[in-house]
């Protein structure tokens, strides 16, 4: 858990995780607040309707194309720095809500894995992600059917694991600075919270820091071996030296590997080679987003954190004239705010005081429960 509170131009401010937004969600529930508008810092789109229950429902403020409109306006030498309509339908994508489509293969595979008799000669089974993989979430929307069936990682499966996916994912060095935020504030809707991504990722690199942190949880919750890239291939055929590290290991190992993939190109690729399965997962397209969704209150945590991280900072607002802004990037953000996904929260509303006693308490008893371990 990671929490501190200061003062902001004289607004409070705490510092949750993305499942302590649960603290969030229940204060809000408590005082009747559950009805709200999610607007983004950029375009100062109502993205999202929120109605908070025992489920979270979510109806679209905005259509893909009024999204694309929006989009089309901004100065190309800022568009990097929006998200375009298939960003914006990553959210959702990111956040789970068509893991459904993906649950039946994943599932068949675990039942195969768990079949595995290495006593009797069967071949043990690992699972590979390819780079895009990660930049969708895949494993954090992987793992919530992992903890049903094994309760607590690490869970019993091996993820094979490429040094040349990692590679990718961690060119997240471009930063906004001073000139860069004077830009952002001249085309946004809420340029006061553009002064809060000063020395933060910019738009690209923050989407590659939500893949990092995919794959490393991949890392830290099954049992997995990081594999070297082939370097006898070119850098530029980054694909082709991935897979062939990777078909390297599972023939010095005596491994089957399942390898997963959106990119065809890739999958055909790794296609033809003994003990290695290329399942391609077809990509879902933009005209499955619907127009209303449900989700448990752990979901919506991953939906609100990824929104924030998208658009860099949201607001929540509210009928009786308040609001809350969720920083996703926020000055003196630190790598350790990224790996316990960290969202900065400020409002004036009391209620910020309330998550901050109850953030106090939960750590008191974590302390406490160490110490009595």
């Amino acid at each position: 858990m990671s929490s501190y509170k200061k003062r902001n131009q004289g607004i409070p401010n705490v510092i949750l995780s993305s499942n302590e937004l649960t603290m969030l969600l229940n204060e809000l529930y408590l005082d009747s607040n559950t009805y709200f508008t999610i607007v983004d810092c950029l375009y100062g789109l109502n993205l999202v309707n929120i109605h908070i229950s025992d489920r979270i429902e979510i109806e679209l403020g905005i259509s893909l194309g009024e999204i694309q409109n929006a989009y089309n306006k901004v100065p190309n030498e800022l568009r990097e720095e929006y998200p375009s309509r298939s960003r914006f339908f990553e959210i959702f994508t990111k956040s789970g809500f068509y893991f459904e489509i993906y649950q039946k293969e994943f599932e068949e595979l675990i039942n195969e894995i768990e079949k595995v008799n290495i006593l009797e000669g069967d071949i043990p089974i690992a699972i590979g992600f390819d780079t895009c993989l990660y930049y969708d979430q895949l494993f954090t929307q992987l793992s919530k059917l992992l903890e049903q069936r094994y309760r607590k990682p690490k869970y019993p499966i091996y993820f094979l694991l490429s040094e040349g996916v990692k590679n990718e994912l961690i060119t997240y060095e471009y930063k906004y600075k001073v000139n860069d935020i004077e830009k952002l504030k001249d085309n946004s809707a809420h340029p006061e919270m553009i002064e809060e991504f000063f020395n933060q990722n910019k738009f690209r690199a923050r989407i590659k820091h939500l893949g990092h942190i995919d794959f490393l949880k991949c890392n830290e919750n099954v049992y997995s071996k990081i594999v070297e890239e082939d370097r006898s291939i070119s850098r530029r055929d980054m694909d082709s030296r991935i897979i062939q590290g990777l078909i390297n290991e599972i023939r010095q190992q005596n491994l089957k590997l399942y390898l997963f993939s959106q990119d065809s190109d890739f999958i055909a690729r790794a296609r033809g080679n003994r003990n290695l399965v290329a399942k391609h997962l077809e990509k879902i397209p933009q005209s499955k987003l619907k127009k209303k969704f449900k989700c448990n209150w752990e979901d919506f945590n991953r939906f609100l954190y990824t929104l924030a991280i998208t658009f860099g900072a949201i607001k929540l607002e509210f009928s009786n004239n308040f609001t809350i802004d969720l920083y996703g990037i926020w000055r003196g953000k630190k790598l350790n705010d990224w790996e316990q996904e960290n969202l900065k929260i400020l409002t004036s509303n009391p209620i910020i005081e309330r998550i901050d006693k109850d953030l106090m308490i939960l750590n008191n008893i974590k302390i406490e429960g160490g110490l009595n371990l």
